[in-house]
């Protein structure tokens, strides 16, 4: 410690005069503290020497302090001071009384004792007076002085704190303003985050992708180098969206994404557009050869199953390519283009290839004048029904109907169901319009029974999508309650495409209906993704061979001894056999060797309207 610090601890205790002196001025509360004791005391020393004063002139006893009389006086002047300096005007007020009353005992001990030194004493009282009359006034102006100075020092202190408080604001402005730039950049690399890149795959987005084609563009314009856009959709995932939630469907959109990134050429980009889409933009030189092999790589990758949470998901994809210059100039066409190649794979059976042609783009534009017109389909009565009939091969005789759904529009006359089925399943209208179909048939049904007698099946096909969906039970339930129709009147059939999504679920949803009394029925078998193994896990009743295989009976040896194992083999399953397309009689005597139980075609029944059933009963042995 230094000898400052040390001198400021010692003198830390101690308080001087003047400091006493400002205090007592600029705080009158703290000097008016016991002044009725300071007063009583004064009054009683100051009396003391009033009264010994004239003893010391009168008395002899006391004539030995006649030496230090004039020290009286000073004595009083000194008190009245000091009561001035601590009471200000109380302190003047109490001088004023006891000096008058000692100018009144002086003038008295001149006129009765002859004491000239008294008139010392009463010029000195007075003067006393004057001096604490002038310390009071100067007080008074040192008080107003000092007033002012500890108001202007107080300002000054204000207005330090002011500015601490200021520069203390400043500093927590600049802090804020550091953490609102540290703010703004993480926004905006967030925000670019969220602009160029997909949040559930972390792929980039439909922005970033069309960035890139647009580069290109600009790069390869002049070059004449070519580029390529592939446009990858996943088939039927809306059946696990709306079935299984979106959760697990955000999950096989991140394996589908992982799977491709892995799959492509590491100078290529792959982006997600949407929902189940994504685009894949091929920035190297290729033959058409080079690219229809890296897109059929590409289909491949998917013939895995996807393994999310213990569960196996088999998904496909349809895939449609364009080029640039050779198909479009622009980002926007090349897209549209793909896009249109990818539908038309879609329509050619989904799961495939297609390179863009110019002859497609009137075939979808066509197909998407009728998304507006099918949604008002039902309400506008456009939709009827035809029903075929299927004959017991044994007996000869009528077994059932399935229900085939017609489109008479007003706009676009007869539209086949090839057309609008896929519309109705990309625009989320194949729920209700499966609804409708399977209501219908229902009530169509038990006006046959009711006017024929007849106590046969109505078969109706059920979409993927409307199998998966949450309410599908609920909704034949309510059918079934609302027509009055038996359960066991009814066949639901199903194709092989509900194995592309989950069969753990179809299985149960299958069961359940089984458990309703209505029998399930696997249509198109043998065209699709599943295996003989399938027919085990599934609750079916019914088999329907597809066409396809019908036709070449008479003509391929091997297709007739495939349809041959199969009616075998699913009969030891207890499972009977439908063959669709039957349409000439040497299909019929082949099917009859093979004891296949239903036959389904033009050679016992064309589809016919409600109208016409009753030609069916008139002549129902076949």
């Amino acid at each position: 410690m230094d000898q400052e610090s040390e001198n400021k601890v010692a003198k830390k205790g101690e308080v001087s005069f003047a400091e006493r002196f400002v205090d007592s001025n600029l705080h009158p509360e703290v000097g008016q503290r016991f002044a009725a004791i300071k007063i009583i005391i004064f009054v009683l020393a100051f009396g003391f020497f009033a009264v010994l004063n004239p003893l010391v002139a009168t008395v002899p006893e006391f004539e030995f302090l006649m030496p230090v009389r004039g020290v009286f006086t000073i004595v009083q002047l000194l008190l009245s001071v000091l009561i001035v300096q601590s009471l200000n005007t109380k302190g003047f007020y109490a001088v004023l009384i006891v000096t008058v009353l000692q100018l009144v005992a002086t003038v008295f001990v001149l006129f009765r004792f002859q004491d000239n030194y008294a008139i010392n004493g009463l010029a000195t009282t007075a003067l006393g007076l004057v001096i604490v009359a002038i310390i009071l006034a100067y007080n008074r102006r040192v008080a107003i002085e000092i007033e002012r100075v500890a108001s202007k020092t107080e300002e000054l202190e204000q207005a330090n704190n002011d500015l601490k408080i200021r520069e203390e604001e400043t500093k927590r402005q600049n802090t804020l303003l550091s953490e609102y730039n540290r703010a703004m950049k993480d926004n905006e690399e967030r925000l670019y985050q969220m602009n160029h890149f997909d949040t559930v795959t972390g792929l980039p987005n439909r922005v970033k992708v069309i960035d890139r084609m647009d580069l290109l563009i600009s790069l390869l314009s002049h070059k004449k180098m070519p580029f390529a856009l592939i446009y990858v959709d996943l088939d039927n995932f809306k059946v696990i969206n709306d079935s299984m939630g979106h959760k697990l469907g955000d999950s096989i959109l991140q394996a589908v994404a992982g799977r491709l990134t892995t799959t492509i050429d590491s100078e290529d980009m792959i982006g997600r557009w949407g929902g189940d889409e994504f685009a894949i933009v091929v920035q190297r030189q290729f033959s058409d050869e080079d690219m229809l092999n890296y897109v059929e790589m590409l289909r491949d990758s998917f013939s895995h199953p996807f393994t999310i949470e213990d569960s196996e998901y088999k998904v496909t994809a349809s895939f449609g390519v364009s080029f640039f210059p050779q198909d479009a100039t622009t980002s926007a066409e090349m897209v549209k283009c793909a896009e249109t190649a990818m539908y038309k794979a879609k329509e050619y059976g989904r799961n495939m290839v297609q390179f863009y042609k110019k002859e497609m783009k009137d075939d979808i534009m066509r197909k998407m004048k009728y998304e507006s017109r099918l949604l008002s389909a039902i309400k506008n009565d456009e939709l009827y029904l035809c029903f075929q009939p299927q004959y017991d091969m044994k007996e000869r005789k009528l077994r059932g109907f399935e229900a085939l759904c017609r489109w008479n529009s007003e706009k676009f006359g007869e539209v086949s169901p090839g057309e609008f089925i896929p519309v109705a399943e990309s625009v989320g209208f194949i729920v209700p319009l499966g609804e409708w179909v399977l209501e219908t048939a229902c009530e169509t049904l038990l006006r046959i029974k009711d006017e024929y007698g007849w106590d046969g099946v109505m078969s109706v096909n059920i979409s993927a999508v409307q199998l998966m969906s949450p309410m599908f039970v609920q909704s034949v339930r309510r059918i079934i309650k609302k027509t009055g129709i038996d359960p066991k009147n009814l066949e639901f059939e199903v194709t092989e495409s509900i194995m592309v999504s989950n069969v753990e679920y179809a299985v149960k949803v299958l069961k359940e209906i089984s458990e309703l009394g209505i029998s399930v029925a696997l249509d198109d078998f043998g065209t699709g993704y599943s295996s003989l193994n399938y027919l085990q896990q599934l609750p079916i009743n019914v088999l329907k061979i597809d066409k396809s295989f019908v036709d070449e009976l008479p003509m391929k040896n091997a297709q007739r001894l495939m349809v041959g194992s199969i009616i075998g083999l699913v009969h030891q399953m207890k499972i009977r056999v439908v063959a669709e397309g039957v349409d000439d009689r040497r299909q019929l005597d082949i099917l009859t060797k093979y004891q296949c139980d239903f036959v389904q075609g033009n050679i016992w029944g064309r589809p016919v309207i409600e109208s016409e059933v009753g030609q069916l009963f008139a002549h129902r042995d076949a």
